[in-house]
C-alpha cells in the first residue's frame, strides 16, 4: 500500500467491524511485519493474541489454526441457533 493512496486513506475511516459479519484477528508480540502491535485489534472483534510468532508462522501454528476453526465453528453455531425457529412456532 503506497503512502497517501486512497486505500491508506480511507482504510481506518468509520466502523471497523462493519456489517452483520463477526470478526476476529490473531496477532504476535514478534510478528515483525506488523508494527505497532496495537494496530491488529479491531472494535467490535474477538481479538486473540497468539504466543510468540513471526508473521508468516501465524499462518502454520496449530494454536492460530485451532483458535480460527473454533471461532467459525462458533459462528455457524450461532447462525443455526438464529435460523431453527422455536417449537410450536
Amino acid at each position: 500500500m503506497t503512502p497517501g493512496s486512497y486505500v491508506r486513506t480511507n482504510l481506518a475511516s468509520g466502523d471497523e467491524t462493519p456489517g452483520e459479519v463477526s470478526y476476529a484477528t490473531w496477532w504476535s508480540d514478534c510478528d515483525e511485519m506488523i508494527n505497532p502491535d496495537s494496530s491488529v485489534p479491531l472494535t467490535g472483534a474477538t481479538n486473540n493474541a497468539a504466543r510468540c510468532l513471526d508473521h508468516n508462522a501465524l499462518l502454520g501454528d496449530d494454536a492460530v489454526s485451532q483458535g480460527v476453526r473454533a471461532f467459525l465453528q462458533s459462528q455457524a453455531q450461532a447462525q443455526v441457533q438464529v435460523q431453527v425457529p422455536a417449537p410450536g412456532l
